[in-house]
């Protein structure tokens, strides 16, 4: 667990816990049976258990990248001119997952394409490019199935991997690229 997120639920057991026992100790339940007002000790549990899942409710306190407005370790790109600047000016290698929401193989794909992009960070820039949200640059590149992973490298073409594929092609092709 990522010591802010830590935090984050510490926080939230905390508070959630302090409101609880306080509505236990000054709730008028006069059955005893009201889960936060019965007593201050099943208010200060049951608060610190609503706090708990409420402080990861509202997302993660992963710090983003600069630069990257998404909150994902993968650059998103929207348009050509995105693409032109974050993929094919880059001086490290690129990888381009071109990918679609309504493809559970390219839903499969993603976790695997946000931890490529975490453990290569430095070494290499890992996109996303949603078809249908950028369909000219899927033309552009001739996608004509998703999931496609393209590799750039100095502005050019150097692979296309399309189909999923096990983690290892595409760690193969980067470390390539890399070296």
């Amino acid at each position: 667990m990522h010591k802010a997120m830590f935090v984050q639920l510490a926080l939230g057991l905390l508070i959630g816990g302090s409101l609880g026992a306080v509505l236990g100790y000054f709730g008028k339940c006069s059955s005893g049976t009201c889960p936060l007002t019965a007593n201050p000790y099943r208010g200060a549990f049951i608060g610190s258990l609503m706090g708990g899942l409420l402080a990861f409710s509202g997302g993660s306190s992963r710090p983003r990248d600069e630069g990257n407005e998404s909150g994902y370790a993968a650059l998103q790109i929207a348009n050509v001119a995105d693409f032109e600047r974050l993929a094919l000016q880059a001086k490290l290698p690129v990888l381009v997952d071109f990918y679609s929401n309504s493809c559970p193989p390219c839903r499969q794909l993603a976790p695997t394409v946000e931890e490529l992009a975490e453990e290569y960070a430095g070494r290499a820039v890992v996109c996303k490019i949603n078809v249908e949200r950028a369909p000219d640059l899927a033309q552009q590149y001739g996608i004509q199935g998703v999931p496609a992973v393209v590799f750039f490298k100095d502005g050019e073409e150097m692979q296309r991997l399309v189909r999923l594929q096990p983690r290892s092609s595409y760690t193969d092709v980067l470390d390539k690229l890399i070296g």
